[in-house]
């Protein structure tokens, strides 16, 4: 009973998640439709990647990475604003739940060293933050944005056009943010410089970007696979057994949930009275609900006002925790490292879910509004 609920305590997102998708299924009986819901590259490439991840760690790679980044910054606003900002960065050429999964280790490696995991939970927010409204401003930054590209067959002049000003706005709101950081010395807990092994660091960093050349669609998912879990193999078996599998699953469990909304006629009416003439709105309302990838596939269909939905599905980020999956993985990789550094019970799960919505909803009353109004300006 003991290990039961500490199993449900330790993957309450994953078991939250299977409970919505099989209270759907209760609504949309299971068919050959089901298929259509996964998108089988993000699920491919979040496994594979996180896999990569593992390899990386077990070489003690991140804590060189972070070391040398430590001894570049001289205070905690520096080096907090500097692993946000590489998220946002990496966000522009790559997808924004790859650029979570690649950073969030190596911002909590960074904290360790300097003894500032009491900034983590702000940390991983900022991150998370970043890595979606950083996204936005480029076809490839997050899903969404690649589905409306292709189906609206938006011309890449004219995508920069519409974000550009939500862009410019939350790049100032996240500066600001990070400008509450005090600046505290930083105290390094351990100055030397981590060693290790150079010939697989090259290995695995030719798998990462097959991986990124996977999202970016020129390379088949299938060949990669094959590719990196053999690499994995030769190189670090014990990889496979550090890979957080709950995450894939939980992406999983979301797109039935979503798809089979999506097919619920009484979602389909309110959606299709709605969505026409209070497309943004409905918009971001319904990433609250079934986050904001299926929400793009499935107003697409009721609306021809993409640039309203194009902008929306992008600020809706800024909402609940689960209104798009990087929030899900920030949270997934936030509990593993309270539980790891025995901090859970007092700034555990609950403490992050609640500093999340507290800035979520700040930041949304500020930057949708504003959105909104600059599509009437572009």
């Amino acid at each position: 009973m003991v290990k039961v609920l500490n199993f449900l305590k330790t993957n309450f997102i994953l078991v939250i998640a299977i409970c919505a998708a099989i209270v759907s299924c209760f609504f949309v009986p299971i068919d050959k439709e089901y298929l259509s819901y996964f998108n089988v590259d993000t699920l491919v490439c979040i496994t594979l990647l996180m896999l990569i991840i593992a390899a990386f760690s077990n070489i003690q790679f991140f804590e060189k990475i972070g070391k040398i980044i430590v001894k570049k910054f001289k205070n905690t606003r520096s080096i907090i604003m500097c692993l946000i900002f590489i998220t946002y960065i990496s966000a522009l050429i790559n997808a924004n739940d790859m650029s979570l999964l690649t950073f969030l280790p190596l911002a909590y490696i960074v904290l360790k060293y300097t003894n500032n995991l009491k900034y983590l939970a702000f940390t991983f927010i900022m991150q998370n933050i970043a890595s979606n409204l950083g996204g936005m401003i480029t076809p490839i930054g997050n899903p969404q944005n690649l589905y409306i590209f292709s189906y609206y067959n938006i011309g890449i002049l004219e995508f920069f056009k519409i974000m550009l000003i939500p862009t410019l706005i939350a790049l100032v709101l996240i500066i600001v943010v990070c400008m509450f950081v005090k600046k505290e010395p930083l105290v390094y807990k351990n100055n030397e410089i981590t060693m290790f092994n150079t010939k697989k660091a090259i290995i695995y960093a030719i798998l990462f970007i097959l991986t990124l050349l996977v999202v970016l669609g020129i390379f088949p998912w299938y060949i990669a696979t094959a590719v990196i879990i053999f690499a994995i193999c030769l190189c670090d078996i014990k990889a496979f057994l550090k890979v957080d599998y709950s995450v894939t699953f939980v992406f999983i469990a979301f797109f039935i949930f979503s798809g089979n909304m999506a097919r619920i006629p009484s979602v389909i009416n309110l959606m299709n009275s709605f969505v026409n003439k209070y497309t943004f709105i409905t918009a971001y309302l319904s990433c609250q609900v079934i986050s904001n990838v299926p929400t793009a596939v499935l107003l697409s269909k009721f609306t021809n006002n993409y640039a309203h939905l194009l902008v929306s599905v992008n600020v809706a980020s800024l909402g609940i925790i689960f209104s798009s999956l990087s929030g899900v993985i920030a949270l997934k990789e936030y509990i593993k490292v309270s539980k790891k550094e025995k901090f859970e019970k007092k700034k555990g799960a609950w403490h992050y879910i609640l500093l999340d919505t507290i800035f979520n909803v700040v930041g949304a009353i500020i930057l949708v509004p504003l959105s909104y109004l600059s599509l009437y300006i572009i």
